[in-house]
């Protein structure tokens, strides 16, 4: 998905419900504190990715949370509680479900792919590719549209 159909996406469900995008938001990265996160821990980011963070933070959107560069901040990437510490099995954890299933980056030689992987709590660490990109993760499990 291109970042102007997701803008176009975004600012269409805002006019009809408003009410998801009334929830807190993390504070959003400059391209400098992007590319300090993505040197101190030797990865680079999606471009998709850092367009979001940029514009949004991170935290909750609409339906979905998806995680930031905010330090300071539960939905940090970092953060323990997110699994991501350590970018476990190659994968860079970037969002959750609530129920103890992750959203994740695969990592490849440093750089994180674009698709968006489901890893599954209970089905023997099941991974399936489910989102071509972060920005169809989030119109498809953030605000509940379709996409094409």
């Amino acid at each position: 998905m291109e970042y102007s159909e997701f803008i176009e996406i975004v600012e269409r469900v805002k006019k009809r419900k408003p009410l998801l995008f009334g929830l807190d938001f993390d504070n959003a990265p400059g391209t400098g504190e992007i590319a300090d996160f993505e040197e101190k821990y030797g990865i680079v980011l999606p471009e998709k990715y850092k367009q979001f963070l940029m514009e949004y933070g991170g935290g909750y959107f609409g339906f979905a949370n998806i995680y930031s560069l905010d330090e300071s901040s539960d939905f940090y990437i970092m953060h323990p509680r997110n699994n991501s510490g350590n970018m476990i099995g190659g994968l860079l954890h970037i969002a959750d479900n609530g129920c103890g299933d992750y959203y994740a980056f695969g990592i490849t030689n440093g750089r994180c792919d674009d698709t968006v992987l489901f890893c599954e709590h209970d089905g023997g660490g099941a991974v399936t590719c489910r989102y071509s990109d972060v920005l169809e993760y989030l119109v498809s499990e953030g605000l509940k549209e379709e996409f094409v």
